[in-house]
């Protein structure tokens, strides 16, 4: 993962107001409330409720077992989620299929499964009913990876809808690249196909919703970018959007309105056009149009989606610049200032929710806030730019923050992420398990030292 700037001292703001102060400076008006009680409020869907309005958002830990069950440390993590408070737990991507996992220990959704994902939640659930008397609303993210695809061996088995000038050259999360499969519309319809069996044993299972996930990398999300593909999966708005919506129809078609039905989308790609979603319609131009997501977050409402969660490749990527390309360029043009990427895609968040009033919008990026992310959750909420703040990484390195925010009205520094990105070095350099090396060091730290400081 490259380095990013990071051009302010959190150390020295005192308050939310120093940070916002701090930001208008330059240009960047983030809401900011100083109480976050706004925080603890419910939201009622049909029969069911998330009772408060802090989303865990799907971070995987790469550490399942390599037949795709769930390991101890799977177990421990949503615990410890689920426990400190966390309203919304947005379960992270569990691959429909064997050959749609990004890593060799991704969970995968089959009958062989489901038994210990159920004691996992089952476990969740009950530390937080344990805590606060109620249990969180549990999401799914079902996934598959597409060009991010590996195999058993950490191998890149990519599998791509169209050639892609910007993406092709890096097909795995380590940046390596292999050698590139175009799916067939026949594997798209049995990756539709995987989508709603998993969604069915999801339900099995007992979550109150699940993910389909059109976001980052992944093949959902390529195939809304799909404009130079022929067929039926690609080149119009219709056809880019078609896998979803035959994945939508058929979960209602087998389970009715018993299972919810959720959307992590990216907002734009980064990307330009003719390779990128959400993106002005004019060869090379980055910067963002977001004419089809809106359409596709109304067409969304009308299937019965009611929860969106908008994000983009990395929310430390702004449409604008070098986008998704500066992750592997060198000098001033390629540098990346994540606060930047945040903000833009707040204000696109914001600019989605107005359009699609009747849909819950949960954010992206709060984790780069750090001890203010909630204060900008808070404020963000007030002033209607999204409904539910999504913290990734946080709840990695600091898992009771919600229940801190609700009984102190702050989050302390000194459990916050840190933002050193050791996590992804866990990943892209130690091929391995991955949680926060700085705040849970007992587990991690070990690991950075054996698989990426080679210090065994």
């Amino acid at each position: 993962m490259k380095k990013v700037s990071k051009p302010y001292k959190f150390q020295e703001f005192k308050t939310p107001a120093d940070f916002a102060a701090a930001m208008a400076a330059d240009g960047m008006e983030f809401p900011v409330s100083e109480d976050p009680g706004v925080l603890f409020t419910p939201i009622v869907i049909g029969n069911k409720v998330i009772p408060n309005r802090i989303c865990s958002q799907p971070c995987e830990g790469f550490d399942g077992e390599p037949d795709g069950n769930p390991s101890d440390l799977d177990f421990r993590r949503y615990r410890r989620i689920a426990g400190g408070g966390a309203g919304l737990l947005w379960w992270e991507s569990i691959a429909i299929s064997e050959d749609g996992r990004c890593n060799p220990l991704q969970m995968v959704i089959r009958p062989s499964t489901v038994r210990k994902l159920k004691m996992m939640l089952e476990e969740a659930n009950a530390e937080a009913v344990k805590n606060f008397g109620r249990k969180p609303y549990n999401v799914l993210q079902l996934t598959h990876s597409g060009r991010r695809s590996n195999n058993k061996n950490w191998e890149s088995t990519p599998l791509a809808v169209c050639a892609n000038p910007y993406m092709d050259s890096h097909t795995s999360i380590d940046g390596s690249k292999g050698e590139i499969t175009i799916a067939t519309d026949d594997k798209i319809q049995e990756i539709v196909r995987g989508f709603i069996d998993g969604a069915i044993l999801a339900a099995q299972v007992g979550f109150d919703g699940v993910d389909i996930k059109i976001c980052h990398e992944y093949i959902l999300r390529e195939l809304l970018s799909a404009f130079t593909r022929p067929g039926k999966y690609g080149g119009s708005f219709e056809n880019r959007t078609r896998a979803v919506f035959e994945i939508i129809d058929g979960i209602h078609e087998q389970l009715g309105d018993s299972m919810d039905i959720c959307v992590r989308l990216n907002a734009y790609d980064c990307v330009p056009y003719p390779y990128g979603w959400g993106m002005k319609m004019e060869d090379g131009v980055m910067e963002p149009d977001l004419t089809e997501p809106i359409r596709l977050c109304r067409m969304l409402v009308e299937r019965g989606v009611r929860i969106i969660d908008i994000t983009t490749m990395m929310p430390r990527y702004q449409p604008f610049g070098r986008g998704l390309m500066a992750e592997h360029e060198e000098g001033p043009e390629a540098d990346i200032n994540p606060y930047r990427g945040v903000y833009e895609l707040m204000k696109a968040t914001k600019e989605i929710k107005e359009a699609v009033p009747e849909a819950f919008f949960v954010s992206t990026g709060m984790t780069w806030l750090e001890q203010f992310g909630g204060h900008v959750s808070a404020g963000a909420i007030r002033d209607g730019w999204f409904d539910i703040g999504g913290f990734g990484r946080q709840f990695m390195a600091y898992p009771d923050f919600p229940k801190d925010l609700e009984r102190e009205g702050t989050m302390h520094r000194e459990k916050c992420c840190m933002l050193c990105d050791k996590c992804y070095d866990l990943i892209q350099k130690g091929h391995c398990q991955t949680g926060c090396v700085m705040r849970d060091q007992e587990i991690y730290l070990p690991l950075l030292r054996e698989k990426v400081l080679k210090k065994g």
